[in-house]
């Protein structure tokens, strides 16, 4: 596939149509009966332009802000109010994803104090977009990336950041605990004593070999998003054609009666092209 900044200035075809499926049998905006959305990082460009560009495909997009270290990955006043008119002039929503290297169960109270600060910092500069969700990670490492041992003590710690945020000012029946390398019952009373939801990651099950059928059928009527990706040999994010057609059928039947939102959590056109060609089975009639 050709340089896409090159394409996105040097002609008017959209990059959709340089592969094999026809741009226009792949919008899937306004054809499903949940949210259909992306992430903010489809075509190698900054953030505003890939808004721009997936506005015709998708009701809403992802705003990945994954790496908080980064001070550009947060979204400057200028880009909010560009962000808040694309969304009114393209009929499109948004939801974030909050930074994912925040360590809320790290035994340093001081870095807590400071994970905390830095997630409602990234709330509040996105307040104005009205996000549909924030979608939070509770990652089970300690910030050098060891695996935290006493579960307990763990728990004990995020629960105490997670009300350091609610005292900050951090909706939290806004936000969305995703699952990560564990089921959805670890982060279950989390999401119940707080009155969050849950981002139900169907990617990371697979990885991570958990039942589907049974995660789905347990948490998905209280999830407010769904995150899809495929996997192959350990990774993830990758296209939804990846998944097996067994798997395929459970995500599928379930997604027939949900309401809420399913971003394509994929990085690029190569992945993104054939998981919306796969999605839109769901929006056919057999």
């Amino acid at each position: 596939m050709r340089d896409l900044k090159t394409s996105m200035t040097s002609d008017t075809r959209h990059p959709l149509s340089d592969t094999s499926y026809p741009a226009s049998e792949l919008r899937a905006k306004r054809r499903f009966p949940f949210r259909i959305a992306t992430t903010s990082y489809i075509l190698p460009a900054e953030i505003l332009p890939n808004i721009s560009f997936l506005a015709n495909y998708f009701d809403e997009i992802e705003l990945v802000l994954f790496e908080s270290g980064r001070e550009s990955n947060l979204p400057t006043l200028g880009e909010i109010r560009e962000m808040a008119r694309l969304a009114s002039d393209l009929d499109l929503t948004y939801n974030v994803h909050l930074p994912a290297d925040l360590f809320f169960g790290d035994p340093d109270a001081a870095l807590r104090r400071r994970f905390c600060d830095t997630a409602v910092r990234f709330y509040r500069r996105t307040q104005p977009l009205t996000p549909t969700c924030y979608i939070l990670h509770l990652d089970s490492r300690r910030a050098d990336g060891t695996v935290e041992p006493d579960k307990s003590a763990w728990g004990n710690r995020v629960r105490e950041s997670i009300e350091t945020m609610r005292m900050k000012g951090l909706d939290l029946r806004r936000v969305a605990v995703e699952n990560l390398e564990y089921p959805l019952q670890r982060i279950s009373p989390f999401v119940e004593a707080f009155d969050m939801s849950f981002c139900l990651d169907v990617g990371h099950l697979l990885r991570y070999g958990h039942d589907v059928a049974e995660q789905m059928g347990s948490f998905l009527k209280k999830s407010s998003m769904v995150h899809l990706h495929g996997v192959d040999n350990g990774k993830d994010h990758l296209g939804l054609d990846l998944i097996a057609p067994a798997q395929w059928g459970v995500i599928r039947s379930s997604l027939e009666g949900y309401g809420g939102g399913v971003s394509i959590e994929v990085f690029s056109l190569d992945d993104l092209t054939p998981s919306l060609a796969r999605m839109l089975e769901i929006s056919r009639k057999e």
